[in-house]
């Protein structure tokens, strides 16, 4: 069973979970649940916890999953102070393209002039996720129409009038990141530089923010997620839409076969003029992920460093070959053992007779074919650092990845000795058929990638991220922080591939806007082309972050 689907099983029996399914064979549905959202075999239900373990247990199951937290691939760096310029009054009355932005994120200004044409919104819809519930097939947050935005940006008060608020996050007026991402993407150039896609409607999911393992980047789960790209693919009809999403943890097993991913390429392999652009993740330097070989009784240390006084949870996961068996001792910082775990066995961890964590070990997880084992250290952890010992018990491929997910707010790492900066790509990248896009720095004529922007291949081998975009201190449209009562002519400038990804996201626009119904293998393919390749010295890591190299948008406009 998946780890966290372990960790919801007992509760209140009358409670409605949210899951993601993988069925057997499409539209055959175990009985006792809800379907909300479905791609292929991929659905999202809605059940009672007392059904869980039968709909687990049903033949038309192939895997059942619990929601994981998806945080933001955050900007690594931001300017002091923001720009306030003067609006252009000359902007051109350009038609309507034929193509729709969606974008998956947090905090979207509506009332930034970048997004407004003739006094009108060019947000179509705006999902709040986290707003109260008002009536919708999903059962919860607020879905804003184009009507209402446009009788607020009446009002003297917008954000009041709507009920909702931006910025309510942005304590310090640095600009969310929604807002800057949307600059980037399709702004109009009334303040910020005008974007590649200047005409769009724009169909928005906010997933809002919460604070999770210290985080309040953290949006909403991969249940959530997934019914936002449903909720984008339904209102955008028959349109050609392109999707923006940089979105990811450091976790999972990174051979794209996460349901998420699933979904992905099923969206993507089945609807023409569509694509989805993700951001490849600011990992590369976070020394989050070590992997190695293991043999036949051998043992193999591996540190695992805690910030000091940190009081938030802590998670390593563990994916090796599904013929291996492995098994785990843990030891404190004294070398004190606190386990001694047994092959497949869930076991709590204690340190002088406190629970601290727990150990879960799965055989074969259903998606990957993989064994998983998941430490899990609560907040209770008085220690610097612990050491994970992997034992071979049953070796026949040896291979193992570890990953220690993202925690903001008291981040662990890998001794940085042993840390390995390859594979670090975010957690929900990995799909066959997404775009994804490193970070370079546009201001350096060498143009170097930059040393945040996270490496590939997938653990499968393919080539993760895929092209590279200008990510370094760029300069975009500025949200209204919590203090204010609407959008003034701001700028803010932010790193990192979050802002790379939206700039590849408006040249697909622009190829989509010519040629509406191409399928996807085409569209990766005219992008590809489109890209000045990048020469690296052999053997150099840059060629794992590189992709088909530098995006040239001339050779698509």
């Amino acid at each position: 069973m998946d780890p966290r689907l372990k960790i919801i099983l007992y509760g209140n029996p009358d409670e409605e979970l949210s899951l993601l399914m993988r069925l057997e064979k499409e539209k055959e549905y175990p009985e006792h649940c809800k379907i909300i959202s479905e791609f292929g075999t991929i659905v999202s239900i809605r059940t009672e916890r007392r059904y869980l373990c039968r709909i687990y247990n049903s033949k038309k199951v192939k895997s059942l999953k619990a929601p994981s937290v998806v945080p933001a691939n955050i900007a690594i760096e931001q300017v002091s102070s923001n720009e306030i310029l003067e609006k252009k009054n000359d902007i051109p009355d350009e038609n309507t393209s034929n193509v729709v932005f969606g974008i998956i994120d947090f905090g979207f200004d509506f009332t930034h002039p970048d997004f407004i044409k003739n006094d009108k919104t060019r947000f179509e819809k705006i999902w709040v996720q986290s707003d109260r519930y008002a009536e919708n097939k999903y059962g919860y947050g607020r879905i804003i129409t184009k009507a209402q935005i446009n009788e607020a940006l009446l009002e003297e008060f917008p954000f009041k009038k709507l009920g909702y608020h931006p910025g309510k996050s942005d304590l310090f007026g640095n600009g969310t990141h929604g807002t800057h991402v949307l600059g980037i993407a399709c702004g109009n150039g009334a303040v910020a530089q005008k974007s590649f896609a200047p005409n769009v409607e724009i169909l928005a999911v906010d997933m809002g923010t919460n604070l999770v393992n210290g985080c309040n980047l953290s949006l909403g789960d991969s249940v959530k997620l997934i019914e936002g790209i449903d909720f984008l693919l339904t209102e955008a009809g028959d349109r050609p839409i392109v999707i923006n999403m940089s979105l990811g943890g450091h976790g999972d097993a990174h051979t794209g076969e996460t349901l998420v991913e699933q979904a992905i390429d099923h969206i993507l392999a089945t609807r023409k003029g569509t694509a989805i652009v993700q951001s490849t993740g600011n990992y590369h330097q976070a020394n989050v992920h070590t992997y190695g070989d293991i043999k036949n009784n051998q043992k193999v240390k591996i540190p695992w460093m805690f910030k000091k006084h940190d009081r938030t949870p802590n998670e390593m996961e563990i994916w090796y070959h599904g013929d291996d068996i492995l098994s785990v001792n843990v030891y404190d910082d004294n070398q004190k053992i606190l386990l001694s775990s047994t092959p497949f066995k869930d076991e709590l961890i204690l340190k002088d007779g406190d629970e601290v964590g727990i150990c879960l070990h799965r055989s074969k997880e259903p998606n990957t074919n993989k064994n998983q084992i998941n430490i899990l250290v609560n907040g209770k952890l008085n220690s610097k650092f612990w050491t994970i010992e992997l034992v071979g018990n049953k070796v026949e491929n040896g291979r193992y990845h570890c990953y220690i997910e993202r925690d903001d707010g008291g981040q662990s790492i890998f001794l940085p000795k042993i840390a390995n900066k390859t594979h670090t790509t975010n957690s929900i990248c990995n799909s066959k058929y997404s775009i994804v896009v490193g970070a370079y720095n546009q201001n350096d004529d060498a143009k170097p990638i930059l040393s945040f922007s996270s490496s590939g291949p997938t653990v499968d081998g393919r080539m993760k991220p895929e092209v590279v975009a200008p990510g370094f201190k760029i300069r975009s449209s500025c949200s209204s922080s919590s203090k204010e009562n609407k959008a003034s002519n701001k700028l803010t400038s932010k790193s990192g591939s979050s802002m790379a990804a939206p700039y590849v996201a408006s040249l697909v626009i622009k190829i989509l806007e010519k040629e509406p119904q191409l399928d996807i293998v085409s569209i990766r393919k005219k992008l590809f082309k489109a890209c000045d390749s990048a020469s690296f010295k052999e053997n150099s890591i840059e060629i794992f972050r590189a992709g088909h190299g530098y995006i040239n948008p001339n050779k698509i406009i």
